[in-house]
């Protein structure tokens, strides 16, 4: 039995000792237990310096020390990736994130921590500049999409959305998020829906298109549908059980006669 668990514990520091992190356990008043090789690297001391110091040692200040067990408290006991700084026998400091968990025994006394110590290297200005870049070239594309799909007013009670390009279930979604939130700050009472400068080739888009026309309905608008497409007729056909639940015209100005009617308003002819 000796010798198996010797076996055991061989078995279990060459794990510990060949993971890439440093990794450190303390006891509850914060003296270090075990440290593996990897957590002499990083602190550039020997297993006999480590062993017996305090985990304050280690850290960039008492501060952060306690900064880190307090996340770690506020956490639940288990933090992954929290940036913090090591401090090694030099003085150096090095940015690193921790993984670490409180430890207790069967009656929930804390016993101690183990945690994780991955080395980073942090952002550079450079990188920085172009992360900062890739969001405002993000926030461009979104604002593109808004544009791509306008929705507006164009009379009281009557509300546009023009689709222009490619449209694909993921921009529907998008599409249908800004479109009921016109209607609802609009209280619009008819939304016309033009599809004909829309190019679709996924037969799921006529899924969303059916939810869409339900959801402007069950906030109380219409629906009226101008230049569907071929395709689209068809896949949709089969998905909708009332026939009457959005009214569907070939061209915009046909749709847009109907939704005027809808709001009591007619287009005629000036003499």
């Amino acid at each position: 039995m000796e010798k198996q668990s010797k076996h055991r514990g061989g078995h279990l520091e060459a794990l510990l000792n060949g993971c890439p992190d440093a990794i450190l356990a303390i006891d509850a008043e914060g003296t270090i237990k075990f440290a593996n090789k990897e957590a002499c690297k990083l602190t550039e001391r020997s297993m006999s310096e480590l062993i017996g110091e305090n985990i304050v040692e280690v850290y960039e200040s008492v501060e952060a020390a306690r900064e880190a067990n307090r996340k770690i408290y506020e956490a639940g006991g288990t933090v992954h990736d929290m940036e913090t700084k090591t401090r090694t026998k030099s003085g150096k400091l090095i940015p690193v994130r921790v993984s670490a968990s409180h430890l207790y025994d069967s009656a929930g006394k804390y016993i101690g921590g183990v945690g994780y110590f991955a080395q980073y290297r942090p952002w550079s200005g450079a990188e920085a500049e172009v992360k900062a870049r890739v969001d405002e070239l993000e926030d461009m594309l979104d604002k593109w999409k808004t544009l791509a799909a306008p929705v507006f007013e164009l009379y009281p009670g009557l509300s546009i959305m023009i689709v222009v390009g490619h449209l694909d279930v993921d921009r529907f979604e998008h599409i249908i998020t800004n479109l009921l939130n016109h209607v609802m700050v609009v209280k619009t009472r008819v939304v016309l829906l033009d599809l004909s400068a829309a190019i679709m080739d996924e037969e799921k888009v006529a899924e969303q298109l059916k939810k869409t026309v339900r959801a402007v309905r069950l906030m109380g608008a219409e629906c009226v549908v101008a230049g569907m497409q071929t395709a689209l007729a068809r896949a949709l056909e089969p998905l909708i059980t009332d026939i009457s639940m959005a009214k569907n015209f070939s061209c915009v100005e046909l749709a847009l006669e109907a939704a005027l009617d809808i709001i009591g308003c007619q287009i005629s002819e000036k003499d």
